[in-house]
Protein backbone atom coordinates (compact mmCIF):
# COMPACT_ATOMS: atom_id res chain seq x y z
CA UNK A 1 0.00 0.00 0.00
CA UNK A 2 1.28 3.46 -0.97
CA UNK A 3 1.60 5.60 2.15
CA UNK A 4 2.61 8.83 0.41
CA UNK A 5 0.24 11.72 0.79
CA UNK A 6 -0.31 14.11 -2.09
CA UNK A 7 -0.45 17.66 -0.77
CA UNK A 8 -1.51 20.88 -2.44
CA UNK A 9 -0.50 24.44 -1.69
CA UNK A 10 -2.99 27.26 -1.21
CA UNK A 11 -2.21 28.51 -4.73
CA UNK A 12 -2.88 25.07 -6.21
CA UNK A 13 -6.17 24.81 -4.32
CA UNK A 14 -7.21 28.26 -5.54
CA UNK A 15 -6.51 27.22 -9.14
CA UNK A 16 -8.32 23.91 -8.76
CA UNK A 17 -11.41 25.45 -7.18
CA UNK A 18 -11.44 28.62 -9.32
CA UNK A 19 -11.13 30.90 -6.29
CA UNK A 20 -8.74 33.68 -5.44
CA UNK A 21 -5.93 33.03 -2.99
CA UNK A 22 -7.36 35.11 -0.15
CA UNK A 23 -10.73 33.32 -0.37
CA UNK A 24 -8.98 29.94 0.03
CA UNK A 25 -7.03 31.30 3.02
CA UNK A 26 -10.24 32.56 4.67
CA UNK A 27 -12.00 29.24 4.01
CA UNK A 28 -9.07 27.36 5.58
CA UNK A 29 -9.02 29.67 8.61
CA UNK A 30 -12.76 29.26 9.16
CA UNK A 31 -12.66 25.48 8.74
CA UNK A 32 -14.77 25.57 5.57
CA UNK A 33 -11.88 23.86 3.72
CA UNK A 34 -10.18 20.97 5.50
CA UNK A 35 -6.47 21.61 6.04
CA UNK A 36 -3.98 18.72 6.07
CA UNK A 37 -1.42 20.78 7.97
CA UNK A 38 -0.51 24.32 8.89
CA UNK A 39 3.18 24.94 8.67
CA UNK A 40 4.84 26.30 11.84
CA UNK A 41 5.15 29.95 12.67
CA UNK A 42 2.82 32.94 12.74
CA UNK A 43 2.77 33.10 8.93
CA UNK A 44 2.78 29.34 8.37
CA UNK A 45 1.27 28.24 5.11
CA UNK A 46 -1.56 25.78 4.79
CA UNK A 47 -1.24 22.53 2.87
CA UNK A 48 -4.21 20.48 1.76
CA UNK A 49 -4.81 16.80 1.06
CA UNK A 50 -5.15 16.51 -2.73
CA UNK A 51 -7.86 13.80 -2.85
CA UNK A 52 -10.04 15.77 -0.43
CA UNK A 53 -9.72 18.99 -2.44
CA UNK A 54 -10.28 17.12 -5.71
CA UNK A 55 -13.51 15.68 -4.26
CA UNK A 56 -14.62 19.19 -3.26
CA UNK A 57 -13.84 20.43 -6.78
CA UNK A 58 -15.99 17.63 -8.25
CA UNK A 59 -18.85 18.50 -5.89
CA UNK A 60 -18.62 22.18 -6.84
CA UNK A 61 -18.60 21.33 -10.55
CA UNK A 62 -21.59 19.02 -10.15
CA UNK A 63 -23.52 21.67 -8.20
CA UNK A 64 -22.74 24.30 -10.85
CA UNK A 65 -24.11 22.16 -13.69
Amino acid sequence: MDQTQRLLTTVQVADLLGLNLRKVQRMAESGELPVAQKMPGPFGRYVFDAPVIEAIARQRAKAAS
